[in-house]
């Protein structure tokens, strides 16, 4: 691969993560339409230059158009962003930020006071303390902490003995070289 051909791939690869950077930074997910035809049109531009590039040698033309293509591409970014921007500023995307918030606020809301009613129930109450005392007892029974130290000392011993098994393995390589 060429150093032109190698410069324009990075050229396409570092605007084509910055669109995507832009679409992740982006909080309305009904912009993604205008990120997709960004990266459609930056395949599209890129494809046209590579193709004429097959058929051109003339290094003089060659970087009157990589320039323009870094014109195009800037003008690209920045035409997507003013999208984006335009987008935005609609008044019933407007209003369906407020509307998002407004019902995510009333879901919070109701889940949280759903819970605090479930947990005002004696049932609950007695369900959660016994297993909070179940738990407990688990964790402070001495055959869990004695099972728990025999599982620690085996994964270790196996462990070691992979590690010594993967050291014979490189040794081997060492001694063929």
């Amino acid at each position: 691969m060429s150093d032109a051909s190698q410069h324009v791939d990075d050229m396409e690869k570092e605007t084509r993560y910055t669109i995507i950077q832009m679409e992740d930074d982006e909080d309305n997910e009904n912009a993604s339409s205008i990120f997709a035809d960004a990266k459609i049109e930056l395949s599209r531009m890129y494809a046209e230059f590579r193709q004429w590039i097959k058929n051109n040698v003339n290094a003089q033309e060659t970087t009157q158009r990589l320039e323009k293509l870094k014109t195009d591409t800037a003008l690209l970014l920045e035409t997507t962003k003013q999208k984006v921007a335009a987008f935005n500023q609609r008044e019933d995307v407007k209003n369906g930020k407020e509307k998002l918030n407004e019902m995510t606020g009333k879901v919070t809301n109701a889940f949280s006071d759903g819970v605090d009613e479930l947990m005002k129930k004696d049932y609950v109450v007695k369900t959660m303390d016994t297993i909070t005392d179940t738990v407990s007892a688990i964790r402070e029974d001495e055959r869990v902490k004695k099972n728990v130290k025999k599982l620690k000392k085996g994964t270790l011993k196996a462990a070691e003995k992979a590690f010594e098994g993967l050291q014979r393995v490189l040794d081997t390589k060492d001694e063929d070289d």
